[in-house]
């Protein structure tokens, strides 16, 4: 190997890659498979259809639930339900009597004056039980920032190693 001679890398020549081209689709093939695209939105808009019936059916469940809930708990310190059994028990005994239209029309009527001032104080008792939006949590206190601590700068000794040179070696 003289000084004179170059050297000259090697060129590979790249080949680019032949790809197999599909063989084009018949109209038969498209329209078969436009046809099971077109089945299967449809079979997945049914699934979210009775997806969204069951989760509003759910919700309504969890709702009337937690309606009992109250009811049940306003009931239990108002004196409105006593009377509600009272008069549906005595309107039933008119009517195996035959009483008269008239006193049962009038029971009836006070039934559903009862039974209205409970619903609004099963309203009034889940305004109660909502939490307040208007309610503005108190802000934290601003946090101080504490200063980080400076690094302790690192000294260094120069030695010479035989093979590597001058090398600086951390002294701490």
């Amino acid at each position: 190997m003289s000084d004179n001679e170059v050297f000259e890398p090697e060129v590979q020549e790249i080949k680019p890659k032949v790809k197999k081209q599909k063989k084009p689709m018949t109209e038969e093939r498209k329209e078969q498979l436009r046809e099971q695209l077109k089945k299967a939105r449809e079979k997945s808009n049914e699934v979210r259809a009775k997806k969204k019936l069951l989760k509003k059916i759910n919700n309504e469940e969890k709702e009337k639930e937690n309606d009992k809930k109250i009811a049940q708990r306003v009931l239990d310190k108002n004196p409105l339900e006593d009377e509600i059994t009272s008069l549906k028990d005595e309107i039933k005994n008119l009517k195996s009597q035959g009483g008269n239209s008239e006193e049962i029309k009038q029971l009836r009527e006070e039934l559903n004056m009862f039974k209205r001032g409970l619903a609004e104080q099963i309203q009034l008792a889940k305004e109660r039980n909502q939490p307040k939006i208007e309610e503005k949590k108190p802000e934290p206190e601003p946090v101080q920032e504490i200063k980080k601590p400076e690094p302790v700068p690192i000294k260094y000794k120069k030695v010479y190693i035989k093979g590597q040179g001058l090398v600086q070696i951390p002294i701490n």
